[in-house]
C-alpha cells in the first residue's frame, strides 16, 4: 500500500475516484483560545497492490501531544477490489471535520492506520495570532 495524498484541507470530495481537493493547509493561527475551527476535511488516496486486493480497515484520529484524541476517531472498511488494468486499485477517503475545538496552543497530529498498523502522520500547528 501507498499513501498517494494525506492532507488537510478547507474542502475535499471523492467524485467517482476522482479526488478533489481544495486548500491545504497545516496551522491555523486564532487570535483567541480555546479556539474552534468550523469546518475542515481530512483527504486521503491510498493505492493497493494487486496482491493486497480484499478488505481492509482504516483509523484516522486527532491527537494532541499528550496523545489523547481530541474527537472520536474516523474508521471504517474498505474493500479494495482488482482493478480493471490489474495493477492496482486507488481508495479515496474524505473525513469532514465541523467545529474542531482546540484548548491551547502547540502541536495536534492527525494520524493514519491501515489494518490497525500506523501508516502516517500529520502535522497541525495552532498558534496564538495577534
Amino acid at each position: 500500500m501507498e499513501i498517494e495524498v494525506f492532507t488537510l484541507c478547507d474542502f475535499a470530495q471523492d467524485n467517482g475516484g476522482k479526488l478533489t481537493i481544495v486548500g491545504t493547509f497545516d496551522s491555523i493561527g486564532t487570535k483567541k483560545i480555546p479556539a474552534t475551527h468550523a469546518s475542515c476535511c481530512l483527504a486521503t488516496r491510498l493505492r493497493f497492490s494487486e496482491k493486497e486486493t480484499g478488505e481492509h480497515t482504516f483509523k484516522l484520529r486527532l491527537i494532541n501531544t499528550e496523545r489523547k484524541e481530541l474527537i472520536p476517531p474516523i474508521e471504517g472498511k474498505i474493500n479494495v477490489r482488482t482493478p480493471p488494468n490489474g495493477q492496482y486499485g486507488v481508495i479515496n477517503i474524505v473525513g469532514n471535520l465541523n467545529n474542531l475545538t482546540f484548548e491551547k496552543a502547540g502541536r495536534y497530529s492527525f494520524e493514519l492506520y491501515v489494518d490497525e498498523e500506523w501508516k502516517s502522520g500529520l502535522p497541525l500547528i495552532i498558534y496564538h495570532k495577534p
